[in-house]
């Protein structure tokens, strides 16, 4: 062999096994060029070289707020319920399942950390459960800023197509924070100096007494949104908790009490494409079948979000007595400005017929007398408002809801007659108190409801 040939022979000797490592190395540390087997090299920083992957994979994330009476039930449907279901792989293509949680500890609510997981099944098929991050015992759950450190934490570290969110917890609607658990404490605390309370000092009797200690259907139901700590409830507002969503998520499903009030709903329209919302209390199983959930959102090529809620709610039509108990409307949140429109128009054409409404006669979605949530269409219907100009608002909310029902009757508590598929707070069934409080909703802001 000349000594050409050999020259030759060695050069194309150290270019294969350069190329060799050069893949190699990649193949472990670059995500760009799309790694199969494992998550490492996920925060690897993109060289600015070469074309980055385009992802393909989803990423869900069920936040359980559970320092509250909720604990077991919120416990239950992950730690039993969810890893019975679909799990995704761990490969870098696949979907990504998380779990944050801050639960109580048997029925002690000493402070406990909170954690961040994530679920996914091992070469062998095990479920595996692994923690991302510990936050210190410290930490409030029901709190926007830790729901933002949460999320911003998420898509740093797991880049993807698309992200959504499962949120758990107690619910109160827009109420201000203890405000339906106890009315009546709450009105007397904020009574302007010098003015006696009264409980007729409302438009209807302001109720006495405690959801937590006097309803015979609180182990039942998912009632009052809280983190329970010494010094009392920690509860987020609709603003604290719009704000605490750092980037618009694909779709936001509440399992609580009372999240389909407009005034929940429409702060988050530039939050999240989908929202899922019960706005009637929610049983304490939960509004999901959790062995069912993940392979409605996860597995198949896109979420099958009307599948779910069919299910969902078939699973409780189906059963008997104060069990055949729900209330579920899925959204579609391109549609809400057109609702606000709507409504804008109606509360001033029609004020004083809606200042005048027959309450008893709309239809409500509340126990207890907690006399805060009438169905959104039934208010203007019941105060008279003719069908033609009925018409804008049906329509938005054609337009806006995907899919709605409900049982004929809740918790033998009140029958549901008519059911539009959200809610609102009327005014004349208020006090002067909550009224004050209603104007800095965002929603009272755009459409007027109280001046």
């Amino acid at each position: 062999m000349s000594h050409k040939s050999i020259f030759m022979t060695i050069v194309r000797a150290v270019v294969v096994m350069t190329a060799g490592l050069w893949l190699s190395s990649c193949e472990k540390k670059d995500p760009n060029i799309g790694i199969t087997s494992s998550e490492e090299g996920v925060s690897y920083k993109y060289p600015g070289n070469r074309i980055g992957m385009q992802e393909t994979r989803n990423v869900l994330l069920f936040y359980e707020c559970g320092f509250n009476s909720l604990y077991s039930d919120l416990s239950r449907n992950m730690e039993d319920e969810l890893t019975k279901g679909y799990i995704p792989g761990g490969g870098r293509h696949e979907n990504v399942l998380l779990v944050f949680s801050k639960f109580a500890k048997n029925g002690s609510y000493k402070d406990v950390p909170s954690y961040l997981r994530r679920l996914f099944k091992d070469s062998e098929g095990n479920v595996v459960s692994d923690t991302l991050k510990v936050f210190p015992e410290s930490t409030v759950a029901s709190s926007g800023k830790t729901m933002s450190e949460v999320l911003s934490f998420v898509r740093s570290t797991f880049p993807a197509k698309g992200y959504s969110m499962v949120y758990s917890s107690h619910g109160s609607g827009w109420l201000p924070t203890g405000y339906y658990n106890n009315p009546s404490e709450y009105e007397r605390k904020h009574q302007p100096v010098g003015k006696k309370f009264s409980k007729a000092s409302g438009y209807l009797e302001i109720p006495e007494g405690s959801m937590d200690k006097d309803d015979p259907y609180a182990w039942m139901v998912r009632s009052i949104g809280q983190d329970v700590m010494g010094t009392g409830s920690v509860e987020m507002s609709t603003t604290e908790f719009s704000e605490g969503i750092p980037f618009k998520l694909d779709f936001l499903l509440f399992d609580m009490c009372f999240s389909g009030g407009i005034e929940v709903v429409y702060p988050l329209r530039e939050k999240a494409d989908y929202l899922g919302v019960s706005p009637a209390e929610v049983l304490a199983q939960g509004t999901f079948d959790y062995t069912k959930i993940t392979t409605f959102l996860l597995k198949g090529q896109s979420p099958d979000l009307t599948g779910l809620f069919k299910d969902s709610f078939d699973r409780y039509d189906r059963q008997s007595g104060d069990y055949r108990s729900s209330t579920v409307t899925l959204l579609n949140t391109k549609g809400l400005d057109e609702v606000a429109a709507a409504c804008s128009t109606l509360l001033s054409k029609y004020s004083e017929a809606i200042s005048n409404a027959p309450i008893s006669e709309i239809q409500g979605y509340f126990r207890m007398n907690r006399h805060y949530f009438y169905d959104l269409e039934d208010i203007f219907v019941k105060s008279g408002v003719p069908d033609e100009d009925l018409v804008p608002l049906r329509n938005a909310l054609q337009n806006s809801i995907v899919y709605k029902a409900a049982t004929p009757w809740f918790i033998s508590s009140f029958q549901i007659k008519t059911y539009s598929g959200l809610s609102m707070y009327l005014p004349k069934a208020g006090t002067k108190i909550l009224n004050t409080e209603y104007k800095n909703e965002s929603w009272n802001k755009d459409v007027g409801l109280v001046k």
